[in-house]
């Protein structure tokens, strides 16, 4: 079996999320009451697969349509307390760890997922009645991946160990001062992020069933629904993100996708100013930089590269560098936020870095300043390029 740093990066992620607790905890201390809210919830979502190639479709060795998904999940999640101004200003936000155990198809395999959470109140139906939401990001470990001899046709999922993203939107139902009870959607994408092919990704949707047992909260209502927000103190911060990753190249040869032998390096920064709209919406531009090891490769009928055997050669490094420029929108909430970019390269923008690039990262505050970056780019909203793994300093 082939090694994947993925385990190191779990490690990492879940070792910074413990220091997020503890770097945090002296903000909020400092407010009426020090109780923070805990909560463990359970989850069961039955599901279905969609259809997005043709292995999923009935191209695989059972010759069926694979529909088949059920989700089970345990969460552990804590708040701030209740009289505090964080949860006056981030209404039922919530944040915490969780693991999931999928049952798919075995051609597919059964993975077990473990990832951070965040979710909060998006508005208030009635006194005991809120729409919210949840987002999921972290690992998913276990599954059955392609295999040139034992499993030939799932090009699917391409290694053993890939991303977990998913994204609820539900509603919650205060049924007591320590039960709540959940009703809702919820949409999942695995996929390892182009670190190795064939890897074409796995979409799933599901309804979400579950139940909240609440430790320390003293409501059996939602808390200051019609309380008004403390004034937004306007300010701009910069964040400098330094990141790398790793990835395969795919190519086409003929009409037909192949995929090149080895990993290829990638490396960037951002620089994103942004201004403070409110508590919860930052917007900004950022200068982008990267440096792609696999990018603008050229075919050469009279050269063999001696560690992969291909014939395709690297162009001087400066041909595989870019600047870009994005206008970036950031959500903010306690411990995390998520930006998303949209930017045109400006340097070296042609070929594989012409067109629009999209990035979408979760940055993890770490202490004030410094902060963790977990992202992924695209090129034209639809051509996969490479995962973002980094560290940033935020400055005020």
């Amino acid at each position: 079996m082939r090694f994947t740093p993925y385990y190191i990066y779990s490690i990492i992620v879940f070792v910074f999320m413990a220091t997020v607790c503890k770097a945090n905890e002296a903000d909020t201390a400092t407010t009426a009451t020090s109780h923070y809210v805990h909560q463990l919830i359970l989850d069961y979502r039955p599901g279905a697969i969609l259809h997005t190639n043709d292995f999923l479709k009935g191209n695989n060795p059972e010759v069926r349509t694979m529909n088949h998904d059920m989700g089970y999940h345990l969460k552990y999640a804590f708040s701030a307390p209740e009289e505090s101004e964080q949860a006056r200003i981030y209404r039922d936000a919530y944040q915490g760890i969780g693991v999931a155990y999928n049952d798919f198809n075995p051609q597919l395999g059964n993975p077990v997922s473990v990832y951070l959470l965040q979710g909060a109140r998006i508005a208030s139906l009635s006194n005991r009645l809120a729409l919210n939401y949840e987002w999921n990001l972290g690992l998913a470990f276990g599954w059955n991946p392609y295999n040139e001899e034992r499993n030939p046709d799932n090009r699917v999922i391409g290694s053993k160990v890939t991303a977990y993203i998913g994204l609820d939107l539900y509603l919650r139902w205060i049924l007591s001062r320590h039960v709540d009870l959940n009703f809702g959607i919820n949409a999942a994408h695995y996929s390892n992020g182009n670190t190795q092919f064939p890897n074409l990704g796995l979409n799933t949707v599901a309804l979400r069933l579950g139940a909240a047992y609440y430790i320390n909260r003293r409501q059996s209502r939602l808390a200051h629904r019609h309380e008004q927000l403390p004034p937004t103190e306007h300010s701009i911060n910069y964040d400098i993100i330094l990141y790398g990753a790793w990835r395969q190249r795919g190519i086409y040869e003929d009409g037909y996708p192949y995929a090149l032998e080895g990993k290829a390096s990638v490396m960037g920064f951002n620089f994103n100013p942004l201004y403070k709209l409110n508590h919860w919406l930052k917007l900004g531009v950022s200068l982008d930089g990267v440096y792609d090891r696999s990018a603008k490769l050229y075919y050469d009928v009279d050269y063999i590269d001696p560690d992969t055997n291909d014939q395709y050669r690297r162009p001087s490094a400066t041909k595989q560098m870019t600047l870009g420029l994005s206008a970036r929108a950031e959500f903010a909430m306690p411990y995390f936020n998520i930006n998303f970019g949209i930017g045109k390269n400006f340097v070296n923008g042609t070929g594989e870095f012409g067109g629009a690039y999209e990035i979408l990262a979760l940055k993890v505050n770490v202490t004030k300043h410094a902060l963790v970056h977990i992202g992924y780019t695209l090129n034209n909203f639809h051509t996969p390029k490479h995962l973002m793994l980094g560290v940033g300093w935020r400055i005020l």
